[in-house]
């Protein structure tokens, strides 16, 4: 007896359906080490997401950073570290201060020299970044100041961005309480 094609198929399929039907249903394991790896993913997303903040500040040495009861948060910004003793941008000492004052050999009409040529060098890679973003560039400074520091000090330090075009900024405190 010969058969077509499609008979052919046929009985082929029918065959398959009953093997299927005759076949006991498997269970499927998870193993221990896969749900672990799965833990251990969960846990590092929330991990770093929940802790990531954008602007992470650690005081110089002996820097006493001054308390308030204001509670806003620090944007993204170019930090500078004004201590009593030294004026610090990217790690890097620009100048030493006398308690709490510049030394008026770097200061010439409220611009502190080292520190402006080091931040208008920032200031164009930071630039050149956000235009590459299609974003508009806002300066923002982060002054980490000392307690101890003098007001002729903050002013020359904000004139100084001041011409560089940074127009906010942010003053790095405790909060009391």
């Amino acid at each position: 007896m010969s058969m077509t094609p499609e008979e052919l198929f046929r009985l082929k399929k029918e065959i398959k359906k009953a093997k299927r039907r005759q076949d006991t249903e498997k269970e499927a394991k998870l193993g221990m080490t896969s749900l672990m790896d799965i833990v251990a993913i969960i846990v590092i997303y929330l991990l770093k997401s929940y802790a990531s903040d954008p602007v992470l500040i650690t005081p110089i040495a002996e820097q006493k950073i001054p308390m308030s009861r204001m509670d806003m948060p620090i944007k993204e910004g170019v930090a500078l570290y004004v201590s009593s003793r030294e004026l610090i941008f990217n790690e890097e000492q620009l100048a030493t201060l006398t308690d709490g004052e510049l030394d008026a050999n770097i200061v010439q009409g409220h611009v502190i020299r080292p520190l402006f040529e080091k931040l208008e060098e920032e200031t164009e890679k930071s630039k050149q970044v956000f235009e590459a973003r299609g974003e508009e560039w806002v300066g923002h400074i982060i002054l980490i100041g000392d307690q101890a520091l003098k007001f002729s000090t903050i002013v020359d330090v904000m004139y100084t961005a001041g011409r560089l075009e940074y127009s906010e900024y942010s003053f790095c405190i405790i909060q009391k309480g």
